[in-house]
């Protein structure tokens, strides 16, 4: 038996595959003969653990093999059987993934049922020998399921049949491997028209390149925004939110938090990777037994250029990662490397690559409070230059104590020290941090805000620096001047209070800039015009010394004209056209309500506010802000009964 029959007849991967072939075990014969010399293929090249396992299995099984022959199974009876006993690996796999995804589908009780009644296995061969082959098997044995799980089951196996005969049909090895893909692709993303290219390829890249294209793998403005605002193909404009927010025709602040939500999902939607077959190894010389892949640009260039893509290191480098996430986890900050640099943190560090490391060490080793603490080294005040042993430093980061691991952490460690802070080992392996220049004026301020941990006044900032680092700036006024020029620091109105830029998304409460600029964003955000009130709440989220009254009277003169008052204290922006009942209310709508509330006096207020939401066609909510505006102004007087009278 060859090892290419081998491989189709046998649960072998492409992995252990590839190890036979490279170490000239041709056949089952040759096989057989290593084993029995031997007891292990772990002394092969680019033999993992697994593969060992399989081939060792393998072995065992064929412990009485002849040379010349071997006792072919008897054929069951039942067609079906027969055809499952005759699959091939890939129609194996086939299969299985069909059933995988369509139990997925099924009820929980449905599902529960049939996973507890196979025991968790779930593949063609054990749902063959326990359910198809048995022909005392009745779905009502099944413990905990009645007449409706019952029928569901029945019609999901009458699908895995109809399937398995589907699949019985196909034996050319690319229409196999088209089948497979077509049906992933269309039942993960209900496609249907897909090039046969794709569904030939086994490759994660052009099956994603093309899926991106599609807009499937986040919906159309998600997919606009993940080209656009992510390091997603290599010379590519990098455009900021502002651009990104004029192409599309929605506000900034938008485009900010729906980058944000694709950050949180993009792991999540390109899982399916790890789905698809692809021999990393033997097209790209990615060797997942490493204890680190370096994805440089040269491979990054091979892989581009071996499926017709064009996808930067950093994307590719995700992909690779979601392809072995068993095995390895990804160091690095994805915000940081995935996104344009707009600002970096000051608390941490902000990684410029992906690396991608096998759990054995990150389970053992702190990657990231070892890059922190190089970060926070080099970034403080070196007064006199001083070195470590490297090893002995790298001690500082195990997780258990068991220091035998530090020899397999250090090339990883020192790649990323290298990329990252472009730091090198000498050669005595020491570590050396040299002394470095003084911070900038900003930069104390910062640090400052950091201690305080609340928006502060100049005096206050200023204090803190002075006495961290005297001399380092001349006065309050001085210190004013250095602020503005770095977009890290806000300021709050006119105050001379100050807080940190990230504040903004970290803490409730805060948002810089003037109270013009907060209403200024909200009626961005607002499709129709906002009432003083609302406007007034929302200002007060973030300054507690104001009120209509001021509000009013403030942006009626701003000099570039930005905002439009209505009738009944109704805001809206001058530039854009409301097509809106607010924008258009009677003058003397206040005249009216309070007549009304004469003639009706002591009415109930929320009678008020249903009638007349009912004539002028407007919502309850902003009937109610007319009618505190006219209690607030003192044209209506309410009650603690909730009455209104004037």
């Amino acid at each position: 038996m060859t090892i290419e029959e081998i491989y189709y007849s046998e649960d072998l991967s492409v992995r252990s595959f590839n190890v036979c072939n490279d170490n000239d075990l041709k056949d089952l014969s040759a096989i057989l003969k290593h084993y029995r010399e031997n007891r292990t293929f772990d002394n092969l090249r680019n033999c993992g653990r697994k593969s060992n396992e399989e081939l060792t299995a393998l072995c065992l099984k064929y412990t009485d093999y002849d040379s010349n022959h071997f006792s072919e199974p008897l054929k069951p009876e039942k067609q079906l059987i027969t055809t499952i006993t005759n699959f091939t690996r890939t129609q194996r796999e086939i299969v299985n993934s069909f059933i995988e995804i369509n139990t997925n589908n099924l009820s929980n009780r449905s599902k529960n049922a049939i996973t507890s009644f196979l025991n968790g296995n779930l593949k063609i061969r054990n749902i063959s020998e326990r359910i198809l082959a048995n022909d005392k098997f009745n779905f009502q044995d099944i413990k905990n399921v009645g007449t409706k799980t019952v029928t569901e089951l029945k019609s999901f196996f009458d699908t895995i049949i109809d399937f398995i005969e589907k699949v019985a049909e196909v034996e050319n090895e690319n229409d196999l491997v088209a089948l497979r893909n077509r049906f992933f692709i269309e039942k993960t993303f209900s496609i249907s028209s897909i090039p046969i290219e794709i569904l030939e390829s086994q490759s994660i890249f052009s099956l994603v390149d093309f899926l991106i294209n599609k807009d499937v793998i986040f919906e159309k403005n998600e997919n606009i925004i993940f080209i656009k605002a992510f390091k997603l193909y290599d010379k590519q404009p990098e455009l900021t939110l502002d651009e990104i927010a004029e192409e599309i025709s929605i506000s900034r602040e938008r485009v900010r938090q729906i980058r944000k939500g694709i950050l949180e999902d993009l792991f999540n939607n390109l899982q399916f990777v790890k789905q698809i077959e692809d021999d990393l190894y033997q097209k790209y010389g990615i060797d997942e037994n490493k204890m680190l892949i370096n994805i440089d640009e040269d491979l990054n260039v091979q892989i581009n250029e071996f499926n017709d893509t064009s996808f930067t290191r950093e994307f590719n480098s995700i992909l690779i990662y979601l392809f072995f996430s068993d095995k390895f986890d990804l160091i690095g900050e994805i915000g940081d490397v995935l996104q344009p640099k707009t600002f970096n943190s000051r608390d941490r560090h902000n990684w410029g690559s992906f690396y991608l490391v096998a759990k054995e060490l990150t389970n053992q080793f702190d990657f990231n409070n070892f890059v922190d603490d190089i970060h926070s080294r080099i970034n403080g005040r070196i007064e006199e230059t001083y070195n470590f042993h490297f090893k002995s430093y790298l001690n500082n980061f195990v997780k258990n104590e068991d220091s035998s691991i530090i020899s397999l952490v250090f090339p990883a460690a020192e790649r990323i020290i290298n990329q990252e802070f472009d730091l090198l080992i000498d050669l005595n392996d020491d570590i050396v941090f040299k002394r470095n220049t003084l911070k900038k004026v900003p930069e104390y301020a910062i640090e400052a805000l950091e201690k305080l941990s609340v928006p502060s006044k100049i005096e206050e900032i200023y204090k803190i620096i002075e006495k961290d680092y005297p001399g380092i700036t001349k006065s309050h006024d001085a210190l004013r001047g250095s602020l503005q020029r770095t977009s890290e620091i806000i300021y709050f109105g006119r105050s001379s209070t100050y807080g940190l830029k990230k504040w903004e998304t970290e803490k409730e409460g805060i948002k810089g800039g003037t109270i013009k600029d907060i209403i200024l964003d909200y009626l961005e955000d607002n499709n129709c015009p906002i009432h003083i009130l609302e406007l007034v709440n929302e200002v007060h989220k973030y300054r507690e010394e104001t009120n209509a009254k001021n509000i009013i009277t403030n942006l009626k003169l701003d000099p570039q004209k930005n905002f439009i008052i209505f009738n009944q204290g109704f805001i809206g922006l001058s530039r854009r056209s409301y097509n809106s009942k607010l924008s258009d209310l009677p003058k003397f709508l206040g005249k009216s309500i309070t007549h009304f509330i004469k003639k009706n006096d002591r009415i109930n207020r929320l009678k008020v506010e249903a009638y007349f939401s009912n004539q002028l066609d407007i919502s309850h909510r902003n009937m109610k802000f007319i009618i505190d505006y006219l209690i607030e102004q003192q044209f209506v007087f309410i009650d603690n009964q909730n009455n209104l009278s004037t």
